[in-house]
């Protein structure tokens, strides 16, 4: 076969497009595969011991993929800059290129939700409205830890996120007030447990109007398997006093941190 340079920008385009495919450009198909799969086993790896439990470590996580990532890209530039005379491969076609570039960016990048979910127990969520203010705050992105509940017990002021039950499609975060057995009752404004006032450092009121059913409720007994949840912006949040106690069925994860917020003072902010 006819001798072929091999230009550095076009296999720095192929690695960033497809980890791995710009050495493959190169003729070094093993050392592509063994740079693709570094690169998906690295996250995994970090998640697993637990760094993104808090937002430095999930700085740490992004940086050290990135920076692999800008490796395996210098590489292959560098590669095909000192590669004088290449001989093609058989698997150096254009379209052979174009099929591996579909393939990783769907095989590979298509089950990173299910990864990230079911086998890592970890999401994001964006906080859409202001029924947790000023706690959480509209625009606030949230990394949640999906496996904490399974791990440990639920705790009154407890912060969840949870499936609506009216609508499993909606996912809201809420604060847990009162555990199964015990009884709550609101009114005007105050929680009680158990017939006594429960002190809520965390809560907002911004009408001082009391209406009933939003600024009274109960009382009631919390059933088992449930838990009773309010928003802290407590006059804006559609909550237990709308849909009562809430099945522990319903609760997705905790929340920990937020990684990203439209007020950079917010961010790396833990939930509390």
């Amino acid at each position: 076969m006819e001798k072929k340079k091999r230009k550095p920008i076009v296999a720095a385009i192929l690695s960033s497009l497809a980890p791995g495919l710009g050495q493959l450009y190169n003729g070094q198909i093993i050392k592509g595969i063994i740079f693709l799969l570094s690169l998906i086993l690295l996250p995994i790896i970090m998640f697993r011991i637990g760094l993104h439990y808090s937002y430095y470590g999930l700085i740490i996580i992004l940086l050290i993929f990135m920076f692999f990532l800008l490796f395996i890209i210098g590489e292959a530039f560098f590669t095909a800059i000192k590669k004088k005379e290449f001989i093609p491969k058989s698997y150096n076609k254009w379209y052979i290129y174009l099929l591996i570039i579909l393939l990783i960016n769907s095989i590979v990048l298509i089950p990173t939700y299910f990864l990230t979910n079911k086998v890592l127990g970890f999401s994001a969520y964006k906080m859409p409205t202001g029924s947790m203010e000023p706690t959480l705050c509209i625009g606030d992105y949230l990394v949640t830890d999906l496996k904490y509940f399974k791990k440990n017990e639920l705790h009154r002021e407890d912060l969840v996120v949870l499936q609506s039950p009216e609508d499993p499609a909606k996912i809201f975060i809420k604060r847990i007030i009162a555990l199964e057995g015990e009884k709550i009752e609101i009114k005007s404004k105050q929680v009680y447990i158990d017939d006594i006032p429960f002190p809520e450092g965390y809560k907002v009121h911004l009408d001082n109007k009391v209406y009933p059913g939003r600024d009274n409720f109960g009382p009631v007994i919390v059933p088992s398997d449930h838990c009773f949840v309010l928003g802290d912006n407590r006059d804006k949040s559609m909550d237990s006093r709308h849909w009562d106690s809430l099945s522990i069925k319903n609760i997705k994860g905790k929340p920990l941190y937020i990684y990203w917020a439209r007020d950079i003072t917010r961010i790396g902010m833990k939930i509390k």
